[in-house]
């Protein structure tokens, strides 16, 4: 007796031994009922009258009803108890087997057997969960192994009884009996079996200490536990190859049974014999399993599911014999042999799948491929028809290709499977890390611990470390394409992370969908677009308070406070959101992050296109959002603008972090901040500046001094509304050859719709428009473009579906020599000289801006800043003689704004063309403009050198404000630091530098 309990003490490498053995009883005996039906299909199938499509279509449909319900069952165990769902499982499947005794009609039978299928259902995750949390890993492929072989036990000793008790008493009197066993193992399991910590094991091997180990992570939503098992690119895998494997296992046994009574003839008591004669191989089969996937498994858990691919090749060979053996004998060998083979696989397989699927959603991670069954067993229906119309045999030799189908997809999981067990280890080991500090009082709000994120098979962010203390205002800075963006998005769920850990107040919420990251106060503010521009303003702020939709007192104090904040708000109450200018839209968007209450409010990219006093306002909204006990993420360009409000930073590039530590700090950094794109574009290539023409003025008939350069561009008294709003009125101003022209004035002010009005996008109610001395007023965009106009957009409008390298050749449209698209198809050497010429021109462009890395990617794959970017290489593709740019700093990093500058100027002398700048960024527009032009309400507000424009006091009071940091966006703030206290004139005076 003693030697037995070592040896069974062996298998669970001396952990307890009752929660296996009471599993694997239960396991046996649900096989028993489930064998012992397939063994009687033939009775079962001329007791009712039915063809063999008949009774496959009925086990077909039973298989589909149970398997619908696994996915909840799996859920359930998740959140629950597994072994009570265990015990109530087994109950109900000893009750409907009765029930299968007992039916008189059809429905009936199908009803009982819809209710003894709650068997496997319990059983597939239920049972697997318990036992991967009972054992280590290390020994999960023995223990895995014998919860195996209880399907053998019960197909030896199922079909036996069934055929013994079937010969002798009919085909209802067995389901009877396999109830009893059933009731024993209930009791026993009731008395012997409690519920193991989820996840203990995983913790332990990645060194968590007891307390961290023993601390069971929260169980997650359906949603999320959906998320969490999709991201397991080895359940996916073996997912996909379930519909072909399913057809051939689940149907192998009643086809078999079918074969030998049609074929040899053989009763119920005889098939009984073959079936206890050729189960027992499969036992031999997950004896020899076991030891050679525990030596697979230790070298690499994928070889276990490679060597499936093997199996599955042998497996098809035994069913070709079979389905030909032309005597008894022959098919009985080659049904042991696919048996043996078959349970080979089993134990590895669940093992491995025990140890990639996360511990927190392993219940649904097992059961939810019950979904992907259902196509296999309707297989089954055209099965039997095959068996009715060309015989069983045809029938047996449709599964093959099936099943090898099945075979080599499930093999192709095994690549993932390290990647999948890292990913399952480190995750559970940080959430319990976090629950336990929080526990010794160290509080941390958020941990973001090895997250990799990626898109379309292109990573974006590299194994991302990141936490953030309650109360804080933290800025995340970085280059352009950085993967700022990407971070917060994977923080409030809108990307899915494919490998790390998001932990927010001690939960796990890596994969919960955005509503319920919402719903836990985790609130993203977007970049530029954070309203429903179809919406009025009352209309967007009432549905920003839908998680409050029961709380109609608290939504209606939280907009009057928003109103408090953002007085013009009150006054576009009725207005569409897409009418309001940016600072506007910003500001309502804000609001609607206030309202929803975030415990964590994360911005992204808060000054993007906002004229400095606006963002002032807002960081002073800012501020007062974090006194009320908001922490606070915020995203920006701008180092000096994070100065204001953060005493943290992290700085990132090309998806890392390498910056951690006082945002004062980062100005003594220069191997962080620095230009990615622009370094080095100033030179413009290898072409020959051109000198811009000198400004020169001679005196005029009435005194005033004349410029006498050309004029490239003119307007004449410019209008436009919009309903009963006057966007531009009376607009008017010339453009010189070689000159420099800003534009400058609050949001709403008119500027980007001047623009349109120039370059056509626009119909004018008013005015003129001469282009060279042309009357361009009528033309079309495209009109106006081919006679030198140049139009950069504020938001990048480029060809989303294109990449950067296409993108780039489309602007160099005009330079392409042979457009005949006869000759094109024709391949002729003009096309091909044409088309080199127009590709080396985008290698030079792409060189020339530092798009290298991104020159194969998609424009709708890029950051904001990135985007910038590429519009300008197209610009300067394009060689246009005079260019409207549209805020070209916009979502941009500093160090690029300080680079933009001289590239700015550089294309001015260059290409010898005249440009028109609407920029926000003070030290940018001034240093570069030979004029400018303040708007504000759509009216020339005062135009003349930039020094005159920036201290003009309406400019200074409607469109500056006080803030040094927030005007000096770019530019070096050790020098602005020693000036003198902040006022509106000296504010003006820190532009010139």
């Amino acid at each position: 007796m003693n030697t037995i309990v070592k040896r069974l003490s062996s298998l669970t490498d001396g952990a307890a031994l009752a929660p296996i053995l009471i599993l694997f009883g239960l396991n046996a005996v649900d096989e028993l009922d489930r064998s012992g039906f397939n063994l009687l299909v033939p009775e079962i199938r001329d007791h009712f009258g039915l063809s063999n499509q008949g009774i496959f279509s009925i086990i077909a449909v039973v298989s589909a009803l149970g398997l619908l319900l696994q996915p909840f069952i799996g859920y359930l165990g998740d959140r629950g108890s597994r072994v009570r769902i265990a015990v109530l499982g087994a109950a109900t499947w000893a009750v409907f087997s009765v029930l299968t005794g007992l039916a008189p009609v059809i429905a009936v039978l199908i009803i009982a057997r819809c209710g003894s299928a709650i068997g496997r259902l319990v059983n597939e995750p239920t049972h697997r969960s318990l036992i991967a949390d009972y054992y280590e890993p290390k020994t999960r492929v023995k223990v895995f192994g014998v919860h195996g072989a209880a399907n053998s036990v019960g197909q030896i000793f199922g079909p036996l009884i069934a055929g013994s008790l079937a010969a002798l008493f009919g085909f209802r009197v067995p389901f009877f009996v396999f109830a009893v066993p059933t009731v024993v193992l209930i009791v026993v399991a009731v008395t012997k079996l409690r519920e193991p910590v989820r996840g203990r094991h995983e913790r332990e091997a990645m060194g968590a200490t007891d307390e961290v180990a023993n601390t069971e992570e929260a169980p997650p939503t359906l949603a999320e536990s959906w998320r969490i098992c999709n991201q397991v690119k080895t359940l996916r895998r073996i997912w996909l190859s379930l519909p072909f494997l399913a057809a051939a296992l689940v149907g192998l046994g009643s086809l078999t049974s079918i074969y030998y009574r049609d074929v040899f003839g053989l009763n119920e008591f005889k098939r009984g014999l073959i079936a206890a004669v050729a189960e027992p191989a499969q036992l031999v089969g997950i004896l020899i399993g076991i030891p050679l996937a525990t030596r697979l498994a230790r070298r690499g858990p994928g070889l276990v599911l490679k060597l499936l691919a093997v199996a599955g090749v042998l497996a098809s060979v035994f069913f070709i014999g079979l389905a030909a053996a032309p005597n008894l004998p022959i098919a009985i060998t080659m049904n042991i042999l696919a048996s043996a083979v078959i349970g080979i696989l089993g134990p590895g397989i669940y093992a491995t799948l025990a140890q990639a699927i996360p511990p927190r959603a392993r219940g649904l991670g097992f059961s939810i491929g019950s979904l992907y069954i259902i196509p296999g067993v309707f297989i089954l229906v055209v099965i039997g028809g095959f068996a009715d119309s060309m015989g069983i045999r045809s029938a047996l030799l449709v599964l093959v290709p099936v099943f090898l189908i099945g075979s080599f997809i499930i093999a192709s999981a095994g690549s993932f499977v390290a990647d999948d067990v890292e990913k399952v280890r480190a995750s559970a080991t940080a959430q319990a890390e976090v629950l336990a500090a929080r526990r010794d009082g160290k509080v941390k709000l958020l941990l973001v611990k090895d997250l990799n994120v990626g898109y379309s098979g292109v990573q974006v962010l590299f194994n991302v470390n990141f936490e953030v203390d309650e109360g804080e205002i933290i800025a995340l800075l970085g280059t352009n394409g950085a993967g700022k963006s990407t971070l917060l998005k994977a923080i409030s769920g809108l990307n899915e992370a494919t490998s790390g850990a998001i932990i927010f107040d001690g939960q796990d919420m890596t994969y919960a969908p955005p509503q319920e990251v919402a719903a836990r106060g985790v609130i993203q503010v977007p970049g530029g677009k954070g309203v429903f521009p179809t919406l009025t303003v009352e209309e967007n702020l009432k549905i920003a308070g839908w998680l409050y939709r029961r709380e109609p007192a608290y939504v209606a104090q939280a907009i009057e406070q928003v109103l408090e904040y953002f007085p013009i708000l009150r006054q576009r109450w009725t207005q569409p959101a897409g009418n309001m200018s940016g600072g506007e839209q910003q500001m309502l968007t804000l609001g609607q992050a206030f309202i929803a209450k975030p415990r964590l409010l994360m911005i992204d990219e808060l000054s993007l296109g906002l004229a400095p006093i606006i963002v002032e306002q807002l960081l002073g909204i800012v501020r007062a959002i974090r006194d009320r006990g908001t922490t606070i993420i915020l995203v920006e360009q701008s180092v000096n603008v994070a100065l204001t409000v953060a005493e943290t930073a992290f700085f990132m590039e090309k998806g890392e972090i390498r910056f951690q530590g006082p945002t004062r700090e980062l100005l003594a950094r220069p191997d962080v901040l620095r230009s990615v794109f622009l370094e080095g574009a100033g030179t413009m290539g290898n072409e020959p500046a051109k000198p811009a023409r000198p400004r020169t003025k001679t005196a005029g008939a009435n005194g005033k001094s004349v410029d006498d350069r050309a004029i490239v561009l003119e307007t004449v008294g410019l209008t436009k509304r919009f309903g009963g709003i006057t966007a531009t009125s009376d607009v008017s101003f010339k453009l010189y050859d070689g000159e420099i022209l800003g534009f400058i004035g609050p949001n709403g002010a008119g500027k980007t719709t001047l623009f349109d009005e120039i370059s056509g996008f626009l119909p004018l109610d008013g005015g003129l428009i001469y282009l060279g001395g042309e009357d361009v007023t009528h033309l079309t965009p495209d009109g106006r473009a081919r006679r030198g106009l140049g139009r950069s957009f504020q938001d990048a409008r480029l060809f989303p579906a294109l990449t950067v390298s296409e993108t780039i050749a489309l602007a160099l449209e005009r330079e392409t020599v042979v457009r005949d698209p006869v000759a094109a198809a024709l391949n002729l050497p003009a096309v091909a000289d044409s088309e080199r010429a127009v590709h080396e021109r985008v290698d030079e462009l792409i060189e020339l801006m530092g798009l290298g890395a991104f020159a194969e990617k998609f424009v709708s794959e890029l950051s904001t800043g990135s985007r910038r970017i590429v519009d300008l290489a197209c610009i300067l593709g394009h060689r246009p003689n005079v260019i409207l740019f549209d805020e070209p700093s916009s979502g941009i990093a500093q160090k690029e704004t300080e680079a933009l500058g001289p590239l700015l100027l550089r294309i001015r002398d260059t290409m010898g063309a005249s440009l028109l700048v609407i920029e926000h960024d003070m030290p940018l527009i001034t240093s570069i403009s030979d004029r400018m032009i303040a708007l504000d309400l759509g009216v020339v507000v005062t135009d003349g050198p930039p020094h005159e424009v920036v201290n003009h006091p309406q400019v200074v009071s409607s469109y500056l404000g006080g803030s040094e940091d927030i005007i000096g966006r770019s530019g070096t703030q050790t020098q602005t630091r020693t000036r003198t206290p902040r006022t509106r004139r000296n504010a003006a005076t820190l532009t010139k530098d």
